[in-house]
């Protein structure tokens, strides 16, 4: 089967106005556990700043219909900063070390005779 450049403009042109059958809003999906921790995380860290141990934190959300465990809760927060220090450039508090084949001051070493010590 062939389809020409026209052909292909008009597909592209109705795709553009198609609706779908059932709109499935973003806001009614559902969530994994995980990725509800991963949209709370700054909150969460901003509780635990605040004096929340772990285990408080998981009573909270236990009381706001999300299940997981204080281990788990721990894991997830450990996940979220992880990537989040990986998309930081790295700061350095050192300077790094000197190359390994680093150049330094030549000088040349001439033998004195001996009559002239």
């Amino acid at each position: 089967m062939t389809i020409t450049a026209t052909q292909l403009k008009e597909i592209k042109q109705e795709f553009t106005r198609l609706k779908p059958a059932t709109v499935t809003l973003d806001g009614k999906r559902t969530m994994s556990v995980k990725e509800a921790v991963f949209a709370l995380a700054p909150t969460l860290e901003r509780m635990k700043k605040r004096g929340f141990d772990t285990q408080e934190i998981v009573e909270k959300l236990h009381e706001k219909g999300i299940e997981v465990k204080a281990q788990t809760l721990t894991k997830y927060l450990t996940e979220v900063r992880r990537q989040r220090e990986g998309r930081k450039p790295q700061k350095r508090d050192t300077p790094p070390p000197p190359p390994k084949h680093e150049q330094r001051d030549s000088f040349i070493v001439a033998d004195t005779p001996d009559d002239e010590l």
